[in-house]
Protein backbone atom coordinates (compact mmCIF):
# COMPACT_ATOMS: atom_id res chain seq x y z
CA UNK A 1 0.00 0.00 0.00
CA UNK A 2 1.55 3.29 -1.20
CA UNK A 3 0.53 5.90 1.58
CA UNK A 4 1.49 9.18 1.05
CA UNK A 5 0.90 12.21 4.00
CA UNK A 6 0.27 15.39 4.04
CA UNK A 7 -1.16 18.05 6.32
CA UNK A 8 -4.31 18.90 6.37
CA UNK A 9 -5.29 21.94 4.24
CA UNK A 10 -8.50 24.14 4.84
CA UNK A 11 -9.98 23.23 1.34
CA UNK A 12 -9.71 19.74 3.11
CA UNK A 13 -12.98 20.31 4.87
CA UNK A 14 -15.71 18.25 4.34
CA UNK A 15 -13.41 16.27 1.90
CA UNK A 16 -11.77 14.21 4.31
CA UNK A 17 -13.51 13.33 7.87
CA UNK A 18 -14.00 16.48 9.62
CA UNK A 19 -16.76 15.65 12.06
CA UNK A 20 -14.27 16.65 14.97
CA UNK A 21 -13.59 20.41 13.50
CA UNK A 22 -16.49 22.55 14.09
CA UNK A 23 -15.72 23.95 10.81
CA UNK A 24 -13.09 25.23 8.09
CA UNK A 25 -12.37 28.23 10.19
CA UNK A 26 -10.76 26.36 13.10
CA UNK A 27 -8.59 24.33 10.76
CA UNK A 28 -7.23 27.66 9.77
CA UNK A 29 -7.13 28.39 13.38
CA UNK A 30 -4.84 25.42 14.13
CA UNK A 31 -3.28 25.64 11.14
CA UNK A 32 -2.02 29.43 11.98
CA UNK A 33 -1.02 29.42 15.25
CA UNK A 34 0.65 25.54 15.29
CA UNK A 35 1.62 25.59 12.14
CA UNK A 36 -0.20 22.21 11.20
CA UNK A 37 -4.35 21.27 12.44
CA UNK A 38 -3.74 16.86 11.07
CA UNK A 39 -1.98 14.91 9.12
CA UNK A 40 -3.53 13.10 6.78
CA UNK A 41 -2.77 9.98 4.96
CA UNK A 42 -3.81 9.21 1.36
CA UNK A 43 -3.60 6.26 -0.84
CA UNK A 44 -4.46 7.60 -4.54
CA UNK A 45 -7.08 10.46 -3.71
CA UNK A 46 -8.99 8.65 -0.72
CA UNK A 47 -8.29 9.93 2.51
CA UNK A 48 -7.21 6.93 4.71
CA UNK A 49 -6.13 8.28 8.10
CA UNK A 50 -5.54 11.40 10.04
CA UNK A 51 -3.68 12.14 12.84
CA UNK A 52 -5.13 15.61 15.18
CA UNK A 53 -2.53 17.55 16.82
CA UNK A 54 -3.16 20.55 19.75
CA UNK A 55 -0.84 22.25 21.21
CA UNK A 56 0.28 21.68 24.87
CA UNK A 57 -1.43 23.93 27.28
CA UNK A 58 -1.31 22.90 31.15
CA UNK A 59 -4.61 24.64 31.80
CA UNK A 60 -6.53 22.72 28.53
CA UNK A 61 -9.27 20.18 30.04
CA UNK A 62 -11.55 18.58 27.52
CA UNK A 63 -15.48 17.93 28.34
CA UNK A 64 -15.32 14.12 28.89
CA UNK A 65 -11.51 13.90 28.99
CA UNK A 66 -10.14 10.71 27.41
CA UNK A 67 -13.12 8.77 27.21
CA UNK A 68 -14.99 12.60 25.37
CA UNK A 69 -15.68 12.40 21.96
CA UNK A 70 -13.05 14.75 20.76
CA UNK A 71 -9.68 13.61 19.55
CA UNK A 72 -7.24 15.65 21.85
CA UNK A 73 -6.07 14.68 25.80
CA UNK A 74 -7.26 16.27 28.80
CA UNK A 75 -4.13 17.75 29.77
CA UNK A 76 -4.63 18.86 33.17
CA UNK A 77 -4.47 15.33 34.34
CA UNK A 78 -0.76 15.01 33.70
CA UNK A 79 0.01 17.87 35.86
CA UNK A 80 3.02 18.69 36.85
CA UNK A 81 5.62 18.09 34.14
CA UNK A 82 7.90 21.17 34.41
CA UNK A 83 8.28 21.87 30.84
CA UNK A 84 9.26 24.56 29.00
CA UNK A 85 8.76 25.77 25.22
CA UNK A 86 6.19 24.79 23.21
CA UNK A 87 4.69 20.98 22.42
CA UNK A 88 2.78 19.66 20.34
CA UNK A 89 0.19 16.50 21.23
CA UNK A 90 -0.33 13.62 19.37
CA UNK A 91 -4.42 13.64 19.84
CA UNK A 92 -6.41 10.84 17.82
CA UNK A 93 -5.79 8.47 14.92
CA UNK A 94 -8.40 8.08 12.85
CA UNK A 95 -7.57 5.37 10.45
CA UNK A 96 -10.46 4.79 7.87
CA UNK A 97 -12.46 7.47 8.77
CA UNK A 98 -15.04 8.44 5.88
CA UNK A 99 -16.51 12.32 5.14
CA UNK A 100 -20.03 10.66 6.18
CA UNK A 101 -18.45 9.73 9.69
CA UNK A 102 -18.71 5.81 9.10
CA UNK A 103 -15.30 3.67 9.15
CA UNK A 104 -13.72 1.89 6.92
CA UNK A 105 -12.35 -1.28 9.12
CA UNK A 106 -10.04 -2.67 6.30
CA UNK A 107 -7.58 -0.07 6.51
CA UNK A 108 -6.76 -1.09 9.95
CA UNK A 109 -3.79 -2.94 10.72
CA UNK A 110 -2.08 -1.72 7.22
CA UNK A 111 0.22 0.61 9.02
CA UNK A 112 -1.57 3.78 8.27
CA UNK A 113 -0.86 4.95 11.84
CA UNK A 114 2.52 4.53 11.90
CA UNK A 115 3.03 5.87 8.64
CA UNK A 116 0.87 8.91 10.01
CA UNK A 117 3.26 9.18 12.86
CA UNK A 118 6.54 9.58 11.15
CA UNK A 119 5.28 12.33 8.60
CA UNK A 120 4.26 14.05 11.87
CA UNK A 121 8.14 13.43 13.36
CA UNK A 122 9.25 14.60 9.69
CA UNK A 123 7.27 17.65 9.60
CA UNK A 124 8.50 18.99 13.53
CA UNK A 125 11.92 18.28 12.77
CA UNK A 126 11.42 21.08 9.83
CA UNK A 127 10.20 23.01 12.79
CA UNK A 128 12.18 25.74 14.56
CA UNK A 129 9.15 27.02 16.99
CA UNK A 130 8.26 23.91 18.11
CA UNK A 131 10.06 22.49 20.84
CA UNK A 132 8.75 18.56 21.04
CA UNK A 133 6.42 16.19 20.47
CA UNK A 134 4.25 14.80 23.01
CA UNK A 135 1.59 11.47 23.24
CA UNK A 136 -0.19 9.91 26.07
CA UNK A 137 0.57 6.26 24.75
CA UNK A 138 -1.86 3.35 25.68
CA UNK A 139 0.58 0.47 27.86
CA UNK A 140 -1.81 -2.17 26.16
CA UNK A 141 -1.03 -3.59 22.76
CA UNK A 142 -4.38 -4.96 22.36
CA UNK A 143 -5.79 -4.27 18.98
CA UNK A 144 -9.02 -3.79 19.77
CA UNK A 145 -8.27 -1.40 22.97
CA UNK A 146 -6.07 0.75 20.49
CA UNK A 147 -8.56 0.65 17.91
CA UNK A 148 -11.41 2.04 20.09
CA UNK A 149 -9.26 4.69 22.11
CA UNK A 150 -7.60 6.23 18.62
CA UNK A 151 -3.66 5.31 19.90
CA UNK A 152 -0.67 3.61 20.04
CA UNK A 153 0.99 1.50 22.31
CA UNK A 154 4.29 3.54 24.33
CA UNK A 155 6.64 0.69 22.43
CA UNK A 156 5.94 2.09 18.67
CA UNK A 157 6.57 5.69 20.16
CA UNK A 158 10.04 3.89 21.81
CA UNK A 159 10.73 3.00 18.54
CA UNK A 160 10.76 6.44 17.01
CA UNK A 161 12.88 8.44 19.71
CA UNK A 162 10.23 9.39 21.97
CA UNK A 163 11.23 8.82 25.66
CA UNK A 164 8.92 8.41 28.40
CA UNK A 165 8.52 11.25 31.28
CA UNK A 166 5.15 10.49 33.12
CA UNK A 167 3.01 7.54 33.81
CA UNK A 168 -0.57 8.26 35.05
CA UNK A 169 -3.20 5.76 36.44
CA UNK A 170 -6.76 7.51 35.20
CA UNK A 171 -9.37 5.55 36.77
CA UNK A 172 -11.73 5.99 33.30
CA UNK A 173 -9.26 3.69 31.10
CA UNK A 174 -8.49 1.32 34.25
CA UNK A 175 -12.17 0.30 33.42
CA UNK A 176 -11.78 0.31 29.90
CA UNK A 177 -8.47 -1.56 29.70
CA UNK A 178 -10.21 -3.79 32.09
CA UNK A 179 -13.20 -4.40 30.28
CA UNK A 180 -11.52 -5.15 26.70
CA UNK A 181 -7.97 -6.36 27.74
CA UNK A 182 -8.21 -7.44 31.20
CA UNK A 183 -5.23 -9.46 30.99
CA UNK A 184 -3.65 -6.46 30.21
CA UNK A 185 -5.07 -4.77 33.30
CA UNK A 186 -3.35 -7.53 35.28
CA UNK A 187 0.01 -6.95 33.73
CA UNK A 188 0.00 -3.09 34.49
CA UNK A 189 -2.19 -1.11 36.38
CA UNK A 190 -0.39 2.31 34.46
CA UNK A 191 -3.16 3.42 32.30
CA UNK A 192 -0.96 6.15 30.15
CA UNK A 193 2.67 7.04 29.76
CA UNK A 194 3.24 10.33 28.65
CA UNK A 195 6.14 9.99 25.73
CA UNK A 196 8.44 12.74 24.72
CA UNK A 197 9.88 13.21 21.34
CA UNK A 198 12.35 16.46 21.41
CA UNK A 199 15.79 18.20 20.52
CA UNK A 200 17.10 15.68 17.86
CA UNK A 201 17.16 17.78 15.46
CA UNK A 202 19.69 17.21 12.75
CA UNK A 203 22.05 19.89 12.68
CA UNK A 204 21.87 22.72 9.69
Amino acid sequence: MDIQCRPMRVSDYGVVESQHWASANQVAEYAERQGIASMLAFVGQQCVGQLYLQEYDTEFSEPGGWTGERPWADFQIVEPLGLGGRFLTLGCYHVGGMPDGSRDRSLWGKGIGTTLLKAVIEWYRGQTAIGGLMSWALVSGCGQLLQWAGQMPHILYRQHGFREIKRIDDPRWTKAIADIDPEEAKEDLTVLRVMLLSADRPSR
